[in-house]
């Protein structure tokens, strides 16, 4: 179990499956999770959950004051040979905005550079989600390159953003912040 400020990240869990099945099939959660087509998860959604939890890193986060499940985050695609691993967060909408995003991928990128010895962290989001993009952007995350029109969501077409953040770019994000006045 690993612990933030506010947060736990802990190992997923079999009662875990309704909470992470709503989070799955929620209309505002689902297009931001997929290139897919949107449509409700069945059963075999507990096969993939299954998968998800034998990445590199997969973990259940829930509020530690109140342990109110809140979302899960995940390292995955992990290749080996160039220390990479592609991070992935939903949370529940009832708790957006209150920093719990920025509060995870802060924990995560720092945990990957530190404990698991990645080189970079890789991610993709939609332009629509513009919430998100500011988000990683203030992490320290750049814009590597666009998929222009590579996911057809609402009726449209919307460009897939690649961005990504290297070892050394966060530990000098890191020590400026230590380092001031």
């Amino acid at each position: 179990m690993l612990e933030t400020d506010r947060l736990r990240l802990r190992a997923m869990r079999k009662t875990d499956f309704d909470s992470l099945f709503a989070l799955q099939n929620d209309f505002r959660v689902q297009p931001m999770l997929t290139l897919d087509h949107v449509v409700p998860s069945g059963p075999k959604y507990e096969e993939e959950l299954m998968k998800m939890s034998s990445e590199l890193f997969y973990a259940v986060i829930e509020i530690k004051k109140t342990g109110e499940f809140i979302g899960f985050t995940i390292l995955f695609s992990f290749q080996s040979k160039n220390r990479d691993a592609k991070l992935g967060l939903a949370l529940v909408p009832g708790v957006w905005e209150r920093g719990y995003g920025t509060e995870v991928v802060k924990f995560m990128v720092d945990y990957g550079f530190r404990e698991l010895g990645l080189h970079r962290v890789t991610l993709n989001v939609f332009g629509s989600n513009t919430r998100a993009i500011g988000l990683y952007q203030k992490i320290g995350f750049v814009q590597e390159g666009v998929q222009r029109k590579a996911n057809w969501i609402g009726g449209k077409w919307e460009d897939v953003i690649w961005m990504g953040i290297l070892e050394e770019d966060w530990r000098a994000s890191i020590k400026e912040t230590n380092s001031g006045p």
